[in-house]
């Protein structure tokens, strides 16, 4: 297959919001306000690239986090949630130019002596087994570093009744329940709520007894002018029984966090806040609601509860990966894994 070439240009962070706005598959990890604190949490540096055809009309975009290996000054990009791909003012790209956004980011990078990794967005709804051969064709090879992202998309482009309709009867029938036990909706921004939201996710921990890689207090402080990350909380009687926390990223929703107290449970708050936050994030025009993945082996009953919710089951394409050749790849490998086994030490 032969593709066009495409020319990659640097963007100023102070831009990337408006480039990166031009995408509907655009979700927070893309953002500048998020992809900026996730760089520097793990000592990374974050780069923005536009990928222009001969027009000089940007068809894709991407923000890479590199880290570098000291000394070598080499290290690994990391795409999280991307290329870009999908403009809103254009069709969906076809094999031909996926295969040429591919190529072009893989020459790019390795100009530069890094291996590239990358995984694309749920809401691209990319056909899986076509991009992962598109990705095989171009150097690519499946990475074992992360897991493939398995989530659940909600549709919010349709109507409330649909979105009644779609779901399980065994989600409807307590949803119904929690409907009427004169449960109270509260919404607010991230930075008025969080406190209460803590008070919540700390309660829940506590018995469940594990932590997130990234846990929500990293969330917290984010605020930027692409990225808005807001609670919702269910209360009874005055007292708070539940929360959820939502992000928000161009016409695209997630599900960052949730806490339901004992009494939550009982009263079917889990239920009350998810459709509460369809409903919400549908209301503020988003196209998509993320439910923050599934892992059907490892935590059945929530991969049960976000899958009868009837939205879609979607594994997003990669993580691929391309080394670059000779000995900087060799060497790149080796640091990475003396790197993973002191950490697993500590």
């Amino acid at each position: 297959m032969t593709h066009p070439i495409l020319i990659p240009r640097s963007a100023k962070p102070a831009d990337w919001p408006d480039i990166s706005s031009a995408f509907h598959d655009l979700t927070y990890e893309q953002s500048l306000t998020y992809a900026q604190a996730a760089a520097n949490r793990i000592g990374a540096q974050a780069r923005f690239l536009c990928l222009e055809d001969a027009q000089g009309t940007p068809v894709a975009a991407a923000c890479l986090r590199i880290k570098q290996v000291p000394v070598l000054n080499r290290g690994v990009a990391w795409i999280a949630a991307g290329p870009l791909t999908c403009r809103h003012d254009h069709a969906r790209p076809d094999p031909v130019r996926l295969q040429a956004i591919l190529a072009a980011l893989r020459d790019h990078v390795h100009e530069d002596g890094h291996v590239l990794r990358l995984r694309f967005p749920a809401p691209a709804l990319h056909d899986t087994e076509a991009l992962t051969d598109l990705a095989l064709r171009e150097g690519f090879a499946p990475a074992d570093h992360s897991p493939p992202y398995q989530t659940v998309l909600i549709d919010l482009e349709t109507d409330e009744e649909a979105l009644m309709k779609a779901l399980h009867g065994k989600w409807r029938n307590p949803l119904r329940n929690a409907l009427k036990a004169g449960l109270e909706l509260e919404t607010g921004p991230i930075a008025a709520l969080s406190k209460r939201f803590h008070v919540l996710y700390e309660q829940v921990q506590a018995v469940k007894g594990f932590r997130p890689n990234i846990p929500p207090e990293f969330y917290y402080p984010l605020s930027g002018p692409d990225f808005d990350h807001e609670v919702l909380i269910a209360r009874k009687d005055g007292a708070d029984v539940g929360a959820m926390t939502i992000g928000h990223a161009g016409s695209n929703a997630i599900y960052l966090f949730g806490a339901t107290t004992d009494a939550g449970r009982g009263l079917n708050a889990g239920h009350y806040l998810m459709w509460q936050a369809m409903l919400h994030c549908r209301a503020r025009g988003a196209k998509y609601l993320d439910l923050g993945g599934i892992d059907p082996d490892m935590n059945p009953s929530v991969t049960r509860f976000k899958q009868r919710t009837g939205g879609m089951d979607v594994t997003t394409p990669g993580p691929y990966e391309a080394w670059p050749k000779g000995l900087t790849g060799r060497l790149i490998g080796l640091a990475e894994t003396l790197h993973g086994k002191l950490k697993g030490k500590a």
